[in-house]
């Protein structure tokens, strides 16, 4: 496993009409351009915004999402698409799909629940991974001022008390924490940036959230 490890900060880009891919679905799509139909695995479908540059790569791109309400919404922007797959599915597994997938990308669903259920979904999404498949990914960072803050549901586990998100679990890693995670992967990098253009946030919220952003692979 790789030991290097970069921390640095990104701008959060301005908002616009259209919901702003997250860098790390930018970057896994650019991966995926060279390959002939790839499957790639969508982890929370959230506002859809990184379904559409992983179908510019040429993908098939299957989607879960544990929220009723998003894989409605979901389902309906892309009902009419035959490339893209949504089911509501708990992210810890098992899933509704089979694999083989050439990619995987989570740049939200992992910053939820706690840090064992965080585990079972990155297992379940290896299970489903072809060897040497790309899993790109985002983790909540202890660096993040909101960690130890709301309600302390177990160690390293808390609920906003307010804000956008008040009562919904957030867990965070330091480095050691999110390299044990992944047993099974090869780990290329890992880095803490600013959460880039967040849906789910406010900007001056988004401002100050800090994530991991981990790209591995299938061992």
């Amino acid at each position: 496993m790789s030991q290097r490890e970069e921390v640095t900060r990104s701008d959060t880009p301005a908002a616009s009409p259209e919901p702003t891919p997250h860098p790390l679905a930018l970057e896994l799509a650019a991966a995926l351009a060279s390959l002939a139909v790839p499957r790639a695995l969508l982890l929370g479908v959230g506002n859809g915004r990184n379904v559409p540059p992983l179908l510019a790569a040429g993908a098939h791109v299957d989607a879960i999402e544990d929220d009723p309400a998003r894989a409605s919404t979901a389902l309906t922007r892309f009902a009419a698409d035959a490339h893209v797959r949504i089911v509501r599915a708990s992210y810890a597994g098992p899933y509704p799909f089979t694999g083989p997938y050439d990619a995987a990308l989570s740049t939200h669903a992992l910053l939820h629940g706690s840090p064992q259920s965080v585990a079972a979904a990155l297992a379940a999404v290896r299970f489903r991974l072809a060897p040497n498949a790309p899993f790109f990914f985002t983790l909540g960072s202890k660096r993040d001022p909101r960690f130890g803050r709301g309600r302390r549901l177990q160690d390293d586990t808390y609920a906003p008390e307010s804000g956008s998100e008040a009562g919904v679990p957030h867990c965070y890693f330091d480095a050691p924490a999110a390299r044990a995670l992944l047993e099974g992967f090869v780990l290329d990098r890992i880095e803490e940036n600013v959460a880039p253009g967040s849906w789910a946030h406010a900007p001056d919220e988004a401002a100050a959230i800090i994530h991991w952003f981990v790209r591995a692979r299938r061992d």
